[in-house]
């Protein structure tokens, strides 16, 4: 009997009972007729990697708005793991993506980062809806919240929409599950960093046709620069409710804040005596902070989502979303620049900004299958929109230090004073982007299939300046109604092994404006690709190998005539081959390995300062094995490696690699703990390198104790 007084504990458990004794088998009365049996179960959602155990997945939706197994998918399509980002303690996007076949992920000092992937800048989609100008440069939400993280590389512009070539991030929320579980992961860091983290789902009703999760995630800790500090509070919940068997709602909603103390954005590079070349880098310990420890930074994200799911009888099924996320950034410091004397000097100036972010994103698709000469061929199409609106503020002040010329020395950072710097420029910006898709999986024969996609998309983007004064309304960018085909064509050629090529077209909006105030035609382009995709041991290795070219024109290059115009001259080709291999060569082994080759070529165009950090050679690596018996049972070792060729963003990188050591003792089916080594030798390197301004430094050497249990 359920009383007021029962906790939800209990009316968890009892929930749980009571699902098992409606399907324990009934007796057999006497007589040949069976007794009824009703049969109940819940939804459960399309493709999960939590408790999988393993590297890889069987399926992802980033190149499709169904779950399609990755051997199958015409693309180039990696799948970070629930597990993975358990084992390597991975927490940010920074990091997750730092450890993706062929992504480069470049720190920008303030707990953002920007994300590039065959030679051009990636997406984000959040549950398969496509949000504008959503991840570079942005905070993101705490990893706890995700279930995985997929990665589409290659211009992906039928179904994700108009925008670089690179690829698009699709991060999927963990979704209540419907036993009752709980679970928690403590860790403590040699920085002096601290993070803790709960996790608790399960049904919310005795037939459990509504299911409930709630993330809490806390933590505080000093970084690997001197005097950094940054703090984050995140909680997140998610309801589904499963309205008949074959209709579920799904609610979700997040809150995070990060303030950040003592931020450092580096020292540009060393200039030549006539104050124009960068030359080198400054010489000085990989912990060394340039920057005053007054300065600080806050940022607050929250957002909502809702989901509508419906499968019908005939295997199609109808799926709508809807999503909000609001971003509010201040932020008060000081930074050096441009550049830096050879002993040590810069200019600094205060500045103070607050910026204020509105995404709203919503996506509506059908799909199901179709018999059609006696095969069965899968229809998608639907229509997505997604709008960012944004309030920029910002002052600037530029100070005189006590050296000639104003100068100070950025090994005395602490002497740059803070000032009141009130905001002198302010803009409104507002970027509405949407469109109708379709694809269509082909079954020419029992071992080829041909995949057909295309868009028609529409993009207007516009700004507002509203300090220090109030303008007009500027269009900036329109796209109409222009169409953005694919067309890939899978050949089965063993079971185990499929065989692909893909061709598919982009555009991406520039907002630089000619002498004549025209603004400039959106950059356009095609992907070729080829590969060969493997799936053994019933699916439990995965095996990717990718050769692929971009082409991209109408770059924007400076109008050598006009002097801060532009014209759409510039043309670039990226090239290069990916291999990837993930899963489980052995139930107790995983792996994950990606190697990345590429070639970027310039005509009439020249690098800027974000594709100078794209290495030509980038591997990644992380393997864990577990004793499950014998007299190390129990315990697991891992580790990996990053390397990478050099890369340059006015200073040099040299080619660096940083290998990573694991070990773990599992103390029963509840509890487990590990240490990580981080950065073994020590190895001294720049994330991002140094420009004119900033740098940042990677970490140096640091270990970190994890505990896990789960109940």
């Amino acid at each position: 009997m359920l009383t007021p007084h029962m906790t939800p504990l209990a009316l968890a458990l009892l929930s749980a009972w009571s699902l098992n004794a409606r399907a324990q088998t009934t007796p057999t009365p006497a007589g040949d007729t069976l007794p009824p049996v009703t049969v109940t179960a819940t939804v459960t959602p399309d493709a999960t990697t939590e408790d999988s155990g393993s590297y890889t997945s069987k399926d992802a939706t980033v190149a499709s708005k169904t779950p399609q197994s990755l051997k199958e998918t015409p693309n180039s399509v990696s799948v970070l793991t629930r597990q993975r980002m358990n084992d390597q303690n991975i927490t940010t996007i920074q990091e997750a993506l730092r450890y993706v076949t062929g992504v480069t992920s470049v720190d920008y000092g303030d707990g953002t980062a920007y994300f590039r992937a065959r030679g051009s800048q990636l997406g984000i989609q959040f549950d398969g809806v496509s949000i504008v100008s959503g991840l570079q440069y942005l905070l993101q939400f705490d990893l706890a919240m995700y279930d995985r993280v997929e990665v589409l590389r290659g211009a992906a512009g039928a179904l994700d929409g108009i925008g670089e070539p690179g690829g698009v991030v699709n991060l999927v929320r963990k979704r209540p599950q419907d036993q009752f579980h709980i679970s928690t992961e403590t860790q403590v860091g040699t920085f002096g960093s601290v993070r803790q983290m709960v996790d608790v789902t399960g049904p919310l009703n005795q037939d459990g046709t509504v299911r409930g999760r709630a993330v809490l995630v806390g933590s505080d800790g000093l970084q690997s620069v001197d005097k950094t500090r940054d703090k984050e509070v995140m909680a997140y919940g998610a309801i589904d409710w499963d309205i008949t068997p074959r209709t579920t709602l799904s609610l979700s909603g997040g809150y995070q804040v990060s303030p950040i103390s003592g931020l450092d954005y580096g020292v540009g590079g060393v200039l030549n005596s006539d104050q124009t070349a960068l030359v080198g880098r400054l010489p000085t310990s990989y912990s060394q902070n340039f920057s005053p420890s007054w300065n600080y930074s806050y940022t607050s994200i929250q957002e909502v989502n809702g989901n509508l799911v419906h499968r019908f009888e005939d295997g199609w099924k109808s799926s709508t979303t809807l999503f909000y996320r609001h971003m509010l950034s201040k932020a008060d410091y000081a930074y050096s620049g441009p550049g830096v004397t050879a002993d040590g000097l810069a200019y600094y100036g205060d500045q103070s900004q607050r910026n204020t972010y509105n995404w709203f994103g919503a996506d509506t698709n059908v799909s199901g299958p179709i018999q059609l000469f006696g095969q069965t061929h899968t229809l998608t199409f639907g229509a997505n929109y997604s709008v960012m609106s944004s309030t920029a503020e910002s002052g600037f002040m530029s100070l005189n230090g006590p050296y000639d010329g104003g100068a100070y020395s950025v090994f005395d950072p602490n002497a740059v004073p803070s000032v009141n710097v009130p905001f002198t420029f302010g803009t409104n910006e507002r970027t509405v982007q949407y469109g109708i898709y379709g694809q269509a999986r082909i079954h020419l024969a029992k071992p080829l299939t041909l995949v057909l996609g295309g868009r028609v998309a529409f993009l207007q983007d516009r700004t507002q300046s509203t300090l220090p004064s109030v303008s007009d309304w500027t269009t900036n960018a329109q796209i109409n109604h222009r169409f953005l085909p694919s067309a890939a064509l899978l050949w089965d050629i063993v079971p185990s092994l499929t065989a692909y090529a893909n061709y598919s077209r982009f555009l991406d909006a520039q907002t630089d404006t000619t002498y004549s105030g025209v603004g400039l035609p959106p950059r356009t382009g095609e992907q070729y690709e080829v590969g060969l995709k493997g799936s053994f041991l019933g699916g439990r290795l995965n095996t990717t190998t990718a050769l692929f070219r971009i082409n991209d024109d109408n770059r924007a290059v400076d109008d050598p005539d006009h002097q801060y115009y532009y014209i759409a001259a510039g043309k670039a080709r990226d090239q290069g081959v990916e291999l990837e291999v993930t899963g489980q060569p052995m139930p107790d082994w995983n792996v994950y390995a990606g190697y990345t080759y590429l070639n970027e070529t310039f005509e009439n165009d020249t690098p800027n300062l974000t594709d100078g950090t794209d290495p030509r050679h980038l591997f990644k690596l992380w393997t864990n094995y577990r004793f499950s018996q014998g007299p190390l049972r129990g315990v697991s070792i891992g580790g990996g490696m990053l390397a990478q060729t050099r890369v340059s963003r006015g200073v040099e990188q040299g080619a660096y690699a940083i290998f990573n050591a694991q070990v773990g003792y599992r103390f029963n089916k509840h509890v487990e703990a590990s240490l990580q080594l981080n950065n073994i030798f020590n190895r001294g390197y720049y994330i991002r390198p140094p420009g004119s301004f900033y740098s940042v430094f990677g970490d140096r050497r640091n270990a970190m104790l994890t505990v896990r249990s789960d109940f």
